[in-house]
């Protein structure tokens, strides 16, 4: 085999391994289906409940989603499609008036109300350093609101 075959091939399957570390390897059907909203709401709530239990007087949630879609080409050719697909939940809470923020891509309910937990142990540590307290202005809420 000459070297730059080698090279190529080699290349290219240490390419094809590493689309694993970007999230997990979806079926193209699967890209477009969505999270119920019932799901996203008890994610939340969970991240909430354990947020004010630890202390917080300000919780507010982000659920991400993340799909990636890896086209492997060699010589105008396309070697492989790899579809992929990563998921989050990021707390920001407020706490003896600082700031704290943790995230997770363990979206069980444990693993979401350790990451609000530890939001708040980070904003209450922040605490001990700030000298003026986080106030947010005044705003009317929204209510509950169904995103299309």
């Amino acid at each position: 085999m000459e070297r730059r075959k080698f090279l190529q091939i080699g290349a290219g399957t240490a390419g094809a391994m590493l689309i694993p570390v970007f999230g997990n390897a979806i079926a193209a059907d699967e890209l477009m289906s969505a999270m119920p909203a019932s799901a996203k709401k008890a994610l939340a709530d969970t991240a909430l409940n354990a947020a004010t239990k630890a202390g917080a007087s300000y919780c507010d949630v982000r659920i991400g989603r993340y799909l990636n879609q890896f086209i492997i080409t060699r010589d105008l050719n396309v070697e492989n499609i790899s579809n992929t697909e990563s998921s989050g939940v990021g707390v920001r809470v407020i706490a003896n008036g600082a700031y704290g923020f943790a995230s997770t891509n363990d979206m069980s309910p444990d693993g979401i109300a350790n990451a609000a937990r530890q939001a708040v142990a980070i904003a209450k540590a922040n605490a001990k350093l700030q000298t003026e307290p986080v106030r947010l202005a005044p705003v009317k809420g929204v209510g509950e609101v169904a995103w299309a």
